[in-house]
């Protein structure tokens, strides 16, 4: 999805959560590896780098600077913070691989969300009108909130492309497979994203009853990643999704065992919700596939 898109939907699926929607912009986070080109879609989205990206998304989005819109300052205060990191970096011994890589991490990420952070506020200004809620507009640190936020960037992105979302541990990619062999594909990415025709679907999939949830968001982490480990192929190692969910969890402090079965039938609607709503206009014919 745009991201635009991004933050409606993580709005939704806030509110069906009872959670902060002021964490909406968390959802376009990611967005950020598309600097450098190499990056993209292989850095800030991967699952194990999202941890480390939403602290430093968490400290900037709430800053007096960013409340203020003074990005000047913002950058500036950036600027200090990676001089900061850096000399921290001159001094790791040799074999330090994994707190080279965790600063490392960090550096990217102060550096482009804050170069990005405009752009941000700017979507969830918009999205706030869409869903008719200004809250979206004020940016929230709820942790728990936030990291749904940003964990629902992966997950709609499957719609858009493929991705690799459990690298290192695994190679292969998440995607609607079965979505993209039923539409017309080329003109469902030379049209969809289209203002006159996202705006619709937007606003449409905002409007729609499979929001009408009480979800609890802990088990909505573990469902969207057991649906990212579905939507692998070739098939993802149950161990490797396992892992994912575990390491998240344990970054978010979650000891206590989640049963996500209404989650996961709640997924399971939502995506049959868009499927739906895509294939009205751009389904191929004569094509048997169903929701």
């Amino acid at each position: 999805m745009d991201w635009g898109t991004h933050v409606v939907l993580s709005a939704k699926l806030l509110e069906s959560c009872g959670l902060d929607k002021g964490t909406a912009i968390y959802s376009i986070i990611p967005v950020i590896d598309k600097e450098p080109p190499h990056f993209h879609r292989v850095y800030a989205h991967i699952l194990s780098n999202q941890p480390g990206f939403l602290d430093v998304a968490m400290e900037l989005f709430t800053s007096q600077e960013v409340k203020k819109r003074d990005f000047p300052a913002l950058n500036k205060k950036v600027e200090e913070k990676i001089q900061e990191l850096r000399q921290r970096l001159g001094a790791i011994e040799a074999d330090g691989f994994e707190e080279r890589r965790n600063i490392e991490n960090k550096v990217y990420a102060y550096k482009r969300i804050a170069e990005e952070a405009p752009v941000f506020i700017k979507h969830a200004e918009v999205a706030g009108r869409i869903v008719r809620d200004n809250s979206v507009a004020v940016v929230s640190r709820d942790r728990m909130s936030a990291a749904v936020s940003l964990l629902s960037h992966i997950y709609f992105d499957l719609w858009n492309n493929p991705v690799q979302v459990f690298l290192p541990d695994c190679s292969y990619c998440s995607a609607q497979w079965e979505f993209w062999s039923s539409i017309d594909y080329m003109r469902f990415r030379a049209d969809f994203y289209k203002p006159e025709n996202i705006d619709i679907f937007r606003r449409e999939i905002a409007a729609s009853p499979v929001w009408n949830k009480r979800l609890k968001p802990e088990a909505l982490i573990k469902a969207m990643i057991i649906r990212l480990g579905e939507s692998g192929m070739p098939a993802i190692p149950y161990e490797v999704v396992d892992m994912g969910i575990r390491d998240f969890m344990r970054y978010m402090e979650i000891n206590e065992y989640q049963r996500a079965d209404r989650e996961l039938e709640f997924c399971h609607e939502l995506e049959a919700a868009i499927r739906e709503n895509i294939y009205r206009k751009y389904k191929r014919p004569g094509d048997s596939s169903t929701c």
